[in-house]
């Protein structure tokens, strides 16, 4: 008995475990709140109340099997069909950080491209719950995965609206002209085709102290590349990345 509990509390004691996070500066600024928020020598946030609830929701999720990925994902994707949980959630400790950065930015709205089984969207929303306050506006197509989502977010709490369809079609109808995103996620199909013009929405829609995040600049050559471009444009103050995976910008 001892034993098997052992080996179902593993994976998530695993991910619980707090680990260091790297920040990697490509351009800073004096002025910056995202450079103050990351001083030198900064580890990673504690646990939140949150932090092991949403790894059991996470692995419970991924024991689910693997998903059919979305249609038109498929067009843009050689490999396979479908997709577990584990293979494009965010991970624990990237996690965390996301609800630090919520708690310290106190954002009126939150805005996900690219919800996935809501893992990332549970961890955004334990920052929100802490603040009590604000909201989380997350999209994504795949229509499998965002049943799952909404189950997992709905755990956690009841500050999101998540619409199945893409950001490009429904921010407009989501987001009034009078508001503004305070921190975007974007975490959909990872080429410069597709992050380029997100970006571009996002920034229309964003003002002077905004936090974009983009998800897997590593994925490839061409997502290297566009996150290089990305950390050096003049609109953005500041920029940094996490663990070489996860790229942060501050609009100026």
């Amino acid at each position: 008995m001892i034993i098997n509990f052992k080996h179902i509390i593993k994976p998530y004691v695993a991910n619980y475990r707090p680990r260091k996070l790297e920040v990697q500066w490509a351009k800073k600024s004096d002025n910056s709140w995202l450079e103050d928020l990351l001083p030198n020598g900064f580890t990673e946030p504690k646990p939140s109340d949150y932090s092991l609830k949403i790894e059991r929701y996470a692995q419970l999720t991924n024991q689910k099997g693997p998903q059919p990925i979305w249609e038109g994902y498929k067009q843009n994707n050689k490999g396979l069909p479908t997709r577990c949980s584990n293979d494009v959630r965010t991970e624990a400790t990237i996690g965390r950080f996301f609800t630090y950065l919520v708690e310290e930015k106190k954002p009126n709205t939150i805005v996900e491209i690219g919800t996935a089984f809501g893992v990332s969207g549970m961890y955004f929303l334990a920052g929100l719950n802490k603040n009590n306050h604000g909201k989380l506006l997350t999209f994504d197509p795949n229509k499998v995965w965002t049943d799952l989502a909404r189950e997992n977010l709905s755990k956690i709490s009841d500050r999101f609206e998540l619409t199945v369809g893409t950001f490009e079609d429904h921010i407009d109808a989501k987001l009034s002209k009078n508001e503004c995103i305070d921190i975007a996620f974007i975490d959909a199909i990872h080429t410069k085709q597709f992050v380029v013009p997100q970006l571009e929405l996002v920034l229309s829609r964003a003002k002077k102290g905004s936090i974009i995040i983009l998800d897997d600049i590593n994925f490839s050559e061409n997502m290297s590349s566009c996150w290089h471009e990305i950390s050096l444009d003049p609109r953005f103050i500041c920029s940094a990345k996490l663990n070489n995976r996860v790229g942060l910008v501050e609009v100026g």
